[in-house]
């Protein structure tokens, strides 16, 4: 069984990040991620990621 979310972004994180794009805002989601230090995220997307399924937000 597969779980939800982790397999890749929803159309609605898909639509969420074409917005950002469209209107100039950054969407790399590292920049502002609590995993976002040596040895911590092993994604082979980092540091440019624009969905992530372990992404939380830094200070929350």
């Amino acid at each position: 069984m597969s779980s939800k979310g982790k397999s890749g972004p929803s159309w609605l994180d898909k639509a969420k990040t074409r917005i950002k794009k469209t209107l100039g805002m950054n969407v790399f989601l590292c920049d502002t991620c609590k995993w976002d230090w040596r040895g911590a995220c092993h994604h082979w997307e980092r540091p440019n990621a624009t969905w992530c399924p372990d992404y939380e937000k830094r200070g929350k």
